[in-house]
């Protein structure tokens, strides 16, 4: 072959070498772009990704409550992901601490205005202690307590306000003398008599006073038979003994009477898988998961 030809031959696998290269490197490009994508839509399914996205909307942006959602979606595809759990809790402390200065904030203005407000005072008294101010806490406690010593005062057989005074003395002064003010609630005999009965027996039992708390919740039983709060008391009872036959009965009653409750077939289900009832358990739980209970 001559040179000519051959110089001619050259050029032209020259230039298809060429662009064969072109098509190549666009060809990369295309698969380098795509990587990209495919690893950032990798990226997006770690709880890494949204832990690292969570940290940066917390403590740069300053928005919890995005954070809040990029917690829970690093929890949802790795539940056990301790960090993701840590973000989560540090924002909603952080949202706990803005809702009761705001709690507070309200309550001030409006015990400003009156000073025996009672929503007011307790309120504080409440967001206080959430906060952690126990001492101060107490003092809005005490003076609620005030108001209704006055409106008792004023209207002796107001049981709404007896009943009301006994929950702030448990809070207060613990349980024992709150009890002496819901027997005054149980005494005048009005609409919060049941209410006072099941809270008694739930102090009693909190208490170790079993025999005076089973008879208690009887008593209520017995003045309010189709009332599915003192049945689950009852269940209660026996389950902090274990007696799960007597607590099954009482949980019977509570099926007739919230048949389409989902939590009541759960702790149904609960009762008979301690007493080796596996079978009717599951038949339980699933009563309760085709209501609505999700595991």
């Amino acid at each position: 072959m001559h040179r000519k030809e051959v110089n001619e031959l050259n050029k032209c696998r020259v230039g298809k070498r060429h662009k064969n290269s072109r098509l190549w490197a666009v060809a990369l490009g295309l698969l380098a772009l795509a990587a990209l994508c495919v690893s950032a839509a990798a990226q997006e399914n770690t709880a890494k990704y949204w832990i690292a996205k969570g940290d940066d909307l917390f403590f740069n942006k300053s928005n919890p409550l995005e954070a809040l959602e990029s917690y829970e979606k690093a929890i949802q595809i790795n539940p056990d992901n301790m960090t993701a759990w840590n973000g989560k809790s540090m924002v909603l402390d952080t949202l706990s601490v803005q809702t009761y200065s705001k709690i507070l904030n309200l309550s001030e203005t409006k015990l400003a205005k009156n000073p025996q407000d009672i929503e007011a005072l307790q309120t504080s008294a409440m967001a206080l202690a959430s906060l952690g101010n126990r001492e101060e806490s107490n003092q809005f406690l005490k003076k609620a307590i005030d108001v209704y010593d006055q409106e008792i005062k004023d209207n002796p057989k107001n049981a709404t306000a007896w009943f009301l005074k006994a929950g702030l003395i448990s809070i207060l002064n613990g349980s024992e003398e709150a009890i002496s003010a819901y027997d005054k609630v149980i005494e005048l005999n009005g609409s919060k008599m049941i209410d006072a009965l099941i809270t008694k027996g739930n102090i009693l039992l909190n208490l170790g006073r079993y025999n005076e708390s089973i008879d208690t919740i009887d008593k209520a039983i017995q003045l309010d038979p189709e009332n599915p709060s003192v049945w689950y008391e009852k269940a209660t009872y026996y389950n902090v003994l274990g007696k799960y036959n007597e607590s099954l009965d009482a949980y019977e009653m509570i099926t007739k009477l919230e048949p389409e409750k989902a939590s009541a077939w759960l702790f149904k289900g609960n009762v008979l898988k301690a007493l080796g009832r596996q079978t009717d358990a599951d038949a339980a739980y699933a009563k309760a998961k085709e209501l609505g209970h999700q595991e």
